[in-house]
Protein backbone atom coordinates (compact mmCIF):
# COMPACT_ATOMS: atom_id res chain seq x y z
CA UNK A 1 0.00 0.00 0.00
CA UNK A 2 3.09 2.30 0.79
CA UNK A 3 4.25 1.56 -2.57
CA UNK A 4 1.20 2.51 -4.07
CA UNK A 5 1.03 6.00 -2.59
CA UNK A 6 4.50 6.83 -3.39
CA UNK A 7 3.99 6.34 -6.96
CA UNK A 8 0.75 8.27 -7.19
CA UNK A 9 2.95 10.86 -5.57
CA UNK A 10 5.31 10.64 -7.98
CA UNK A 11 3.12 10.65 -10.97
CA UNK A 12 1.64 13.69 -9.40
CA UNK A 13 4.49 15.38 -9.70
CA UNK A 14 5.68 14.82 -12.27
CA UNK A 15 2.84 16.31 -14.18
CA UNK A 16 2.79 19.14 -12.28
CA UNK A 17 4.85 21.67 -14.59
CA UNK A 18 6.90 24.62 -12.83
CA UNK A 19 8.56 27.47 -14.90
CA UNK A 20 12.08 26.44 -13.73
CA UNK A 21 14.90 28.54 -16.38
CA UNK A 22 14.86 32.06 -18.02
CA UNK A 23 11.97 33.67 -19.52
CA UNK A 24 12.18 37.08 -21.42
CA UNK A 25 9.50 39.63 -22.40
CA UNK A 26 7.96 39.37 -25.60
CA UNK A 27 6.93 43.18 -25.56
CA UNK A 28 5.15 42.26 -28.98
CA UNK A 29 2.61 40.34 -27.12
CA UNK A 30 2.38 41.68 -24.06
CA UNK A 31 -0.29 44.71 -22.71
CA UNK A 32 0.34 47.03 -20.54
CA UNK A 33 -1.65 49.70 -18.46
CA UNK A 34 -0.93 51.81 -15.51
CA UNK A 35 2.79 51.51 -15.83
CA UNK A 36 5.07 52.26 -18.07
CA UNK A 37 6.62 49.39 -20.39
CA UNK A 38 9.96 48.14 -19.65
CA UNK A 39 12.85 48.24 -21.90
CA UNK A 40 14.06 44.58 -21.14
CA UNK A 41 12.66 41.79 -18.16
CA UNK A 42 13.71 38.73 -17.58
CA UNK A 43 12.36 36.26 -15.52
CA UNK A 44 14.49 33.57 -13.65
CA UNK A 45 13.04 30.96 -11.93
CA UNK A 46 15.25 28.60 -9.55
CA UNK A 47 13.83 25.72 -7.44
CA UNK A 48 14.02 26.35 -3.60
CA UNK A 49 13.82 23.57 -0.99
CA UNK A 50 10.99 25.57 0.04
CA UNK A 51 9.58 26.02 -3.00
CA UNK A 52 10.87 28.43 -5.98
CA UNK A 53 13.23 31.28 -6.29
CA UNK A 54 11.92 34.10 -8.70
CA UNK A 55 14.20 36.94 -9.69
CA UNK A 56 12.90 39.46 -11.92
CA UNK A 57 15.13 41.88 -13.76
CA UNK A 58 14.12 45.15 -15.16
CA UNK A 59 15.34 47.83 -17.53
CA UNK A 60 13.70 50.71 -18.20
CA UNK A 61 13.72 53.06 -21.31
CA UNK A 62 15.40 55.51 -19.04
CA UNK A 63 17.93 53.22 -18.74
CA UNK A 64 17.37 52.22 -14.93
CA UNK A 65 18.11 48.99 -13.65
CA UNK A 66 16.25 46.94 -10.27
CA UNK A 67 16.58 43.46 -9.83
CA UNK A 68 14.13 41.61 -7.17
CA UNK A 69 13.90 38.24 -5.98
CA UNK A 70 11.26 36.61 -3.71
CA UNK A 71 10.55 33.05 -2.22
CA UNK A 72 7.06 31.30 -3.59
CA UNK A 73 6.18 28.82 -0.48
CA UNK A 74 3.48 27.73 -2.84
CA UNK A 75 1.53 26.89 0.55
CA UNK A 76 -0.94 29.82 0.67
CA UNK A 77 0.53 30.95 3.99
CA UNK A 78 0.95 34.20 4.52
CA UNK A 79 4.28 36.10 5.04
CA UNK A 80 6.36 39.17 5.45
CA UNK A 81 6.82 41.22 1.47
CA UNK A 82 8.84 44.07 1.40
CA UNK A 83 9.05 45.40 -2.57
CA UNK A 84 9.79 48.52 -4.37
CA UNK A 85 6.34 49.25 -5.12
CA UNK A 86 4.32 46.95 -2.18
CA UNK A 87 5.27 46.64 1.11
CA UNK A 88 3.06 43.91 3.25
CA UNK A 89 2.37 40.29 2.98
CA UNK A 90 2.68 37.94 0.57
CA UNK A 91 0.93 34.65 -0.12
CA UNK A 92 1.42 32.05 -2.99
CA UNK A 93 -0.34 28.34 -3.90
CA UNK A 94 -0.90 26.46 -6.84
CA UNK A 95 -3.78 26.63 -8.63
CA UNK A 96 -3.48 23.46 -10.91
CA UNK A 97 -0.69 21.62 -12.48
CA UNK A 98 0.70 24.57 -14.44
CA UNK A 99 -0.79 28.05 -12.67
CA UNK A 100 0.15 29.78 -9.71
CA UNK A 101 -1.34 32.47 -7.50
CA UNK A 102 0.51 35.44 -6.20
CA UNK A 103 -1.43 37.80 -3.95
CA UNK A 104 0.34 40.67 -2.07
CA UNK A 105 -1.55 42.82 0.32
CA UNK A 106 0.45 46.18 0.13
CA UNK A 107 -1.33 48.31 3.18
CA UNK A 108 -4.99 50.13 3.39
CA UNK A 109 -6.84 49.09 0.22
CA UNK A 110 -3.75 48.44 -1.96
CA UNK A 111 -3.26 44.86 -3.34
CA UNK A 112 -1.71 42.97 -6.03
CA UNK A 113 -2.63 39.74 -7.65
CA UNK A 114 -0.19 37.18 -10.10
CA UNK A 115 -1.34 34.47 -11.64
CA UNK A 116 1.48 33.05 -13.29
CA UNK A 117 0.28 29.93 -16.20
CA UNK A 118 2.98 27.98 -18.36
CA UNK A 119 1.18 27.53 -22.11
CA UNK A 120 2.59 25.86 -25.48
CA UNK A 121 4.31 22.88 -24.09
CA UNK A 122 6.18 24.84 -21.63
CA UNK A 123 7.41 27.23 -24.07
CA UNK A 124 5.83 30.60 -22.77
CA UNK A 125 4.78 32.08 -19.59
CA UNK A 126 1.95 33.97 -19.23
CA UNK A 127 1.56 36.71 -16.36
CA UNK A 128 -1.69 38.62 -15.76
CA UNK A 129 -1.14 41.29 -13.25
CA UNK A 130 -3.73 42.96 -11.52
CA UNK A 131 -3.33 45.74 -9.04
CA UNK A 132 -5.24 48.19 -6.96
CA UNK A 133 -3.12 51.70 -5.94
CA UNK A 134 -5.47 54.25 -4.03
CA UNK A 135 -8.63 52.47 -5.19
CA UNK A 136 -8.02 52.90 -9.19
CA UNK A 137 -7.41 48.92 -10.85
CA UNK A 138 -5.16 48.57 -13.30
CA UNK A 139 -4.45 45.21 -15.63
CA UNK A 140 -1.22 43.99 -17.53
CA UNK A 141 -0.99 40.55 -19.18
CA UNK A 142 2.97 39.62 -19.79
CA UNK A 143 4.00 36.86 -22.50
CA UNK A 144 7.31 35.46 -21.22
CA UNK A 145 8.96 33.49 -23.62
CA UNK A 146 11.34 30.25 -22.59
CA UNK A 147 15.04 30.96 -22.88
Amino acid sequence: MRNVALLVLLIGAARTQTPVGTWKLNPARSTFSGQTQPKTLVQCVEPHPKGELVTVDRTLDNGQSTSSSTILYLDGAARDFQGTDCSGSQTSRRLDSQTVEILRQCGGNDWEKLVQRLTRQGKELVVEITRQRSGRRSEERLLLEKQ
